[in-house]
């Protein structure tokens, strides 16, 4: 069956920070990788594309505010790694940051310095530069190679964001595809907005089945804001193939956008799944049920969070040791819901997710 979109693949381009005085990467016993929706930080220059409550101009956006978000977003990160319940032992910044909803990459640049210390030093930001707020990824390791994935909208739902792949070098536990995502929302209705999502998925699925044939051990994480939760078709209770689907639901009906990302809660299903047959991953939400990353017309939803393949979790290189979701009161309100920006003061109304690995050295 012919789909109803064209796929677009376009090389991005990567900037490398000074190397001079640092190591290009060190030993490690854990590597963490952090996903946070920023909800639209945009900076305090004004280009004409910017949301009108963002534009300088209007007053009620400055550089003293802009600030503040920068620093609001940083300690956000930061709360993970002193989280009671997060498992990680970082006690630094996490080794690989993506970010959905920035306006450019001043912005991200802007985030590395508040970072500090220099050791964010590689970057990439996703297209298409219509796009009014992007995806932005800071790393440790070096990035060897970026590819912007677009998706043609066939649906009259507007400019749809990229995906970006990117491919690290992790020293001795090799290379990792991270596949960046911020699907489209559900504004103009959850059945309306699904095939665009399904869309995204399918590219997604195509690229890594490639990759899982060319290079059947190599990491791949799928990451970011997918606008739905794991177990999506269950939520909109079967009416509609969705974007991410789960393995033990049955058959159901195709969708003309292509395969979906299957997401299961167990770790045999990954290692067992016949990779022609469809892109089984991992879902690390099942370990926490209870939880959510976003408070959507009053729903508690798992929008925000990783999807993992069967080589972070075979005994070698990097292995999957945890997945977790801030908890820093700061984050929340009095209703226990997220604490998005409104005016002067607050975060975002997603909470950002922290993915943690060991490695296991001499592996490779």
């Amino acid at each position: 069956m012919r789909p109803a979109f064209l796929f677009l693949s376009m090389l991005a381009m990567l900037a490398v920070g000074c190397q001079c005085s640092l190591p290009a990467l060190r030993t490690d016993s854990e590597i963490n990788i952090v996903s946070y929706n920023v909800h639209n930080l945009f900076d305090a220059e004004e280009s004409g594309k910017e949301y009108p409550e963002f534009r300088p101009s209007k007053g009620k956006w400055t550089k003293e505010l802009y600030a503040k978000r920068l620093e609001n977003v940083v300690e956000a990160v930061r709360s993970l790694s002193s989280a009671e319940t997060s498992g990680s032992n970082r006690g630094s910044d996490p080794d690989i940051l993506c970010f959905q909803e920035l306006e450019n990459e001043k912005v991200l640049f802007d985030l590395a310095e508040h970072l500090g210390h220099g050791r964010l030093r590689y970057w990439a930001m996703s297209g298409p530069l219509e796009s009014i707020i992007h995806i932005g990824i800071l790393s440790r390791f070096p990035i060897v190679a970026v590819h912007s994935h677009s998706v043609m909208d066939a649906w009259g739902l507007g400019i749809l964001r990229d995906v970006l792949e990117v491919e690290f070098e992790c020293g001795s536990v090799g290379r990792m595809v991270i596949f960046a995502c911020h699907w489209k929302s559900k504004l103009e209705g959850e059945a309306e907005t699904e095939p665009a999502r399904r869309a995204a998925a399918a590219l997604i699925a195509n690229r890594i089945r490639r990759l899982q044939q060319e290079r059947p051990s190599i990491p791949i994480i799928v990451c970011g804001d997918f606008n739905e939760s794991p177990d999506e078709y269950l939520r909109v209770n079967r009416c509609y193939p969705t974007a991410i689907m789960c393995p033990d639901v049955g058959a159901p009906p195709m969708a003309i956008e292509g395969e979906p990302l299957w997401a299961s809660g167990s770790l045999d299903n990954i290692q067992s799944a016949d990779l022609n047959e469809k892109i089984v991953l991992y879902t690390p939400w099942a370990e926490h049920p209870d939880k959510f990353s976003l408070a959507y017309r009053e729903k508690r939803e798992q929008y925000d969070g990783f999807l993992l393949n069967r080589s972070l979790k075979d005994g070698i290189g990097l292995e999957y040791r945890g997945f977790y979701v801030a908890d820093a009161p700061m984050l929340f309100t009095a209703e226990g819901v997220p604490r998005e920006w409104r005016g002067t003061e607050g975060y975002s109304d997603h909470l950002p997710v922290e993915l943690v690995f060991s490695v296991i050295e001499g592996a490779q």
